[in-house]
């Protein structure tokens, strides 16, 4: 509470999400700056996240690790400098423009491969059909793991997440989670002993090696946090275009419109959207008194689109320029994996359009994401080709 008055309350759930996240955000800002859940403290002021972003000391991300879902430490979005620092600086060669770079033919010929396959047909299902599938061929190629396992590595990945959101832990199925961590211990001692080609094989045999439970637990992050959140923003993104014929034409073939376009959609359409803290001691926020242990959710989404200066707002700016944004977060925390996000986008716009200029949504079709949702996920998105 800030002095006598009682701090606003939402279940959020109930944020009008579903069909346009503008309006939800628009919402949970519109409740004041600091807004009180059912068991959280969301931040919506643009000042107060940054400032949680920037201040790892007082607004943690050194979460408790849930040994239902990995047994090994998440590397390294478990840990708070000092630590995270080390990580990240062993990290951050691997995962740059120029290191991926050198992947860059692999995953063009892996999506343009998808994309002629739904090219030869008269519709297609975007999430089942793309989406999904390719993220997954992406890091099975990163890791140097077998493309073969990407039905399996889908399947655990779907699993361990649905059961991570379920409220009642007796009906949870613990295979998954066993399954996965064990495939991907078993390719960690592989690749110690035999190098493939591949970051996991890099970062084994480094000047400053990770051990293999670090490895380990890099790759279920990978697995369990890079997936879906490429996944949610290929479907929102073939939802815009699909929506949108004159800027179809005007970026087909226009690399450099396809970027500043998906730099805008991970803009507008945050894959997560939410990032959580935990205060390692009181703090006030914008007048309000948080206790130590308060859990805190940083709401990326609605800063982003607060209106704040020109270029956060509701509709799409394309204007050649690329625009600051928080949609990979922000601080010592930000996204490990946007170079590569941003990569595997571009491919999958700039392949799409070269190859499918023409395609609508399904009739009758409204795409709505599920919500709550950690990644704003459409369940399907069904399009007529040509």
């Amino acid at each position: 509470m800030t002095g006598t008055h009682v701090l606003p309350h939402i279940r959020y759930e109930d944020l009008p999400m579903t069909r346009d996240r503008g309006v939800g955000w628009a919402a949970l800002r519109g409740l004041g700056p600091v807004v009180r859940g059912d068991d959280w403290y969301y931040l919506t002021r643009r000042e107060d996240v940054l400032a949680a972003l920037r201040n790892p000391a007082v607004f943690s991300s050194g979460i408790a690790y849930d040994d239902m879902i990995s047994p090994v430490p998440l590397v390294p979005l478990g840990f708070d400098p000092p630590e995270h620092t080390r990580y990240r600086r062993i990290l951050h060669q691997f995962f740059s423009p120029q290191t991926l770079g050198a992947l860059l033919p692999s995953l063009q010929s892996q999506a343009i491969e998808i994309i002629d396959e739904i090219a030869a047909r008269d519709s297609c299902e975007v999430m089942a059909d793309l989406a999904t599938p390719y993220p997954s061929q992406v890091f099975l190629t990163l890791f140097g793991l077998p493309l073969e396992d990407r039905e399996r590595l889908i399947g655990w990945k779907d699993a361990i997440i649905a059961f991570s959101l379920t409220t009642d832990p007796s009906s949870v199925d613990l295979t998954p989670a066993v399954e996965l961590y064990t495939y991907l211990t078993e390719a960690v001692g592989r690749q110690r002993e035999q190098p493939r080609e591949g970051i996991l094989s890099d970062l084994l045999h480094a000047e400053e090696p990770l051990t293999d439970d670090e490895a380990v637990g890099l790759s279920m992050v990978f697995v369990l946090a890079g997936l879906d959140t490429v996944t949610s923003t290929i479907g929102t993104t073939m939802v815009e275009l699909a929506r949108r014929p004159d800027l179809r034409r005007a970026l087909r073939g226009d690399p450099e419109g396809v970027a500043v376009f998906v730099e805008e959609m991970i803009r507008r359409e945050p894959a997560a959207p939410v990032v959580g803290r935990v205060t390692t001691q009181p703090v006030t926020v914008a007048g309000v008194s948080l206790p130590a242990g308060a859990d805190v959710r940083l709401c990326l989404g609605a800063i982003n689109r607060d209106g704040t200066d020109l270029h956060s707002v509701d509709d799409f700016v394309l204007d050649g320029k690329l625009h600051k944004h928080w949609g990979f977060g922000g601080g010592p925390h930000r996204c490990l994996g946007s170079h590569l996000a941003r990569m595997e986008l571009r491919l999958v716009v700039g392949e799409w359009l070269a190859r499918i200029p023409e395609f609508r949504l399904a009739p009758g079709y409204i795409p709505e994401i599920i919500w709550p949702s950690p990644t704003c996920t459409l369940p399907t998105l069904p399009l007529l080709l040509h």
